[in-house]
């Protein structure tokens, strides 16, 4: 249908500029903010990695605390640790054997 109108928007004898048009400017304008939600969103999400790199690395805490010092679930914690885990260089399953290790020690 858009390659429709497009079509018959050029095909008129009186241009039409559907920039100046109400509902394109509001179509910008919440995509405009929905770019800055998903932005804010992404952006703490890296500030909550960060902080759990951060407190693991102090290998002080367990598991528990962690996630919730940092205010995720422990799902999404296990995600984060595996994750950095491998991109320091360890497989999955070293990861898990790494995270299992430390939650040990904790018990």
């Amino acid at each position: 249908m858009e390659l429709i109108v497009k079509t018959e928007v050029e095909a008129m004898t009186i241009h039409y500029d559907i920039e100046t048009d109400g509902l394109f400017l509001k179509g910008i304008e919440e995509g405009i903010e929905k770019g800055i939600e998903k932005g804010i969103e992404q952006g703490i999400e890296l500030e909550k990695q960060v902080f759990v790199h951060k407190l693991w690395a102090l290998q002080e805490f367990s598991l528990e605390k962690i996630a919730l010092l940092v205010d995720v679930s422990p799902e999404r914690l296990i995600e984060i640790l595996r994750a950095y885990l491998q991109a320091e260089g360890q497989t999955e399953a070293e990861a898990v054997r790494t995270i299992e290790a430390y939650r040990e020690r904790f018990v």
